[in-house]
This record gives structure tokens, C-alpha cells and sequence, in this order.
């Protein structure tokens, strides 16, 4: 259903909401786009060129729209790399193909994530913007074929034109060590609430909380070894809409 679709879209909008900020933010600051083809990523990739459906939100994720109606199925382009399922955590490889995607439920929008990236998420999805503010984050790892990854989160009030005091967050990853760094002038009391890195053999789960007032490293070894909770808004059985709820889903996620 229609209202199905956009309800599971909306969930990972909001949840992501600070993830598109910090794109925003950067994208005010040096022109970088937020949304982008998948050559703008993959430029040496002719393959890519042609390719006008699937495209990036923001630099990590990867979205791969069902646009024929009352199809459950779609063929995507991976360019060479490592990629990780949005709503599985699997990792896939990408080998510069087409894959082709069966079983999609008509509620869900194909989405990956490409290796290489750290995502920081809300830990909840609410209603409101104010009211998920207030959620903590949590943040994904998503290592590349090296084992490396980095990531950046934008924090301020969410009001003021003039803000009294910014967060410019730096993640890294690299080979089992992860740092936050950066400069931490937003006062907040939310925290990481945990962090999960991804990979061939599951995930692995370091539990916070880690204020985001300062610098903080910690190294995955021995950690608790977990699933992440499930993603908001996501649906175990098929859901019986038409094309139309793919879509609105796809332009509440953008807008």
C-alpha cells in the first residue's frame, strides 16, 4: 500500500536526517552535491554513464528504485567495490555488473550501502525533527576492501541562523581502530548509543555510550558480537501495493 511505502521510506528519512544534513551542510559550504549520478562517484566506470535511475543519496548510499508496475523485481548496477545491504547488513561485491534484485516487497526501495563509508544514524525515528533530536545516535561501519572507512556528522541547534556553537565530527576506521575526532563546539547531551561494524561474517557491536563532546578511539577486539535492532519502518511480509507506493517512498526519502 501506498501508505505502507511512505511510512517505511519516511522512517529511514528521519532516521538518516542528520546524515543529510552534514551533506547540506557541506554542500552550502564547497558546492558538492548532495545527490548524485553514479559516475560522479565512479568516473573511470563507463558503464555508469548511461545509468539514470539509480543514483546516490548522499556520497554512501546507494538507491535503486522498482519503477515498473507491480514488478517485485529490478536489475541494478554495482560498480567494482564492496557493498552492503540497507536492510540485511549483507555484504555484496560488486564487480562492475548487473545484478538482479527478485522479492522485492512493493513497500521497499533497494538501498546499499557503499564500502567505505561510516554512517551516523538516529538510534529511532520519531514524528518530528525536535522530537528526534533527542534520540542518541548509533553508527554503522561499513569497511571497504581494506578494511578502512570514514564518515563526518554536522551538528548544530537546527534553528538559528546564527549558531552559537557547531560540531564538525570526523569518523575513521582502519583495520579494526576506530577515532572520532574533530571540533565539538554543540553543546548536546546525546551520545552514541553504539556502534556496528559490518562485514562478510555478520556484525560486530561495540557498545557506547560515547558523548559527543570530544575525541574518542576504541578498537574492535573481543567486543560484543550482536545484530543491530531491526531498521524502523521495515516489513517482514509482502505488502500488496501498486507502483505508486514505491514512488511516493522514493520521494519522501529525497525530499
Amino acid at each position: 500500500m501506498t501508505i505502507a511505502a511512505a511510512r517505511k521510506a519516511i522512517a529511514v528519512r528521519y532516521r538518516l536526517l542528520d546524515y543529510i544534513y552534514t551533506a547540506f551542510h557541506r554542500q552550502s559550504a564547497t558546492g558538492l552535491p548532495i545527490l548524485n549520478p553514479l559516475f560522479f562517484h565512479y568516473p573511470e566506470d563507463a558503464n555508469t554513464f548511461g545509468i539514470q535511475y539509480q543514483f546516490f543519496y548522499g556520497d554512501d548510499i546507494l538507491v535503486s528504485p522498482v519503477l515498473e508496475e507491480n514488478s517485485t523485481s529490478v536489475s541494478i548496477y554495482l560498480p567494482n567495490g564492496t557493498f552492503y545491504d540497507w536492510w540485511t547488513l549483507e555484504q555484496i561485491q560488486g564487480n562492475g555488473s548487473y545484478i538482479d534484485l527478485t522479492d522485492v516487497d512493493f513497500d521497499t526501495i533497494p538501498l546499499h550501502i557503499r564500502g567505505g563509508a561510516i554512517l551516523p544514524l538516529r538510534a529511532e525515528s520519531a514524528n518530528t525533527t525536535a522530537e528526534l533530536r533527542k534520540q542518541d545516535f548509533v553508527l554503522w561501519i561499513a569497511p571497504n576492501a581494506t578494511n578502512q572507512a570514514q564518515g563526518s556528522l554536522y551538528l548544530d541547534d537546527g534553528d538559528s541562523l546564527e549558531q552559537d556553537g557547531i560540531s564538525e565530527i570526523a569518523f575513521t576506521y582502519d583495520n579494526g581502530k576506530f577515532s572520532m575526532t574533530g571540533s565539538f563546539g554543540y553543546e548536546t547531551d546525546v551520545q552514541i548509543k553504539n556502534i556496528t561494524l559490518l562485514g562478510a561474517d555478520g556484525q560486530q557491536t561495540m557498545q557506547g555510550p560515547i558523548p559527543l563532546t570530544g575525541e574518542h578511539s576504541a578498537v574492535f577486539d573481543g567486543a560484543d558480537s550482536s545484530n543491530p535492532p531491526p531498521f524502523e519502518g521495515a516489513a517482514s511480509h509482502r505488502s500488496f501495493s501498486a507502483l505508486i507506493g514505491t514512488v511516493a517512498g522514493a520521494a519522501w526519502l529525497v525530499l
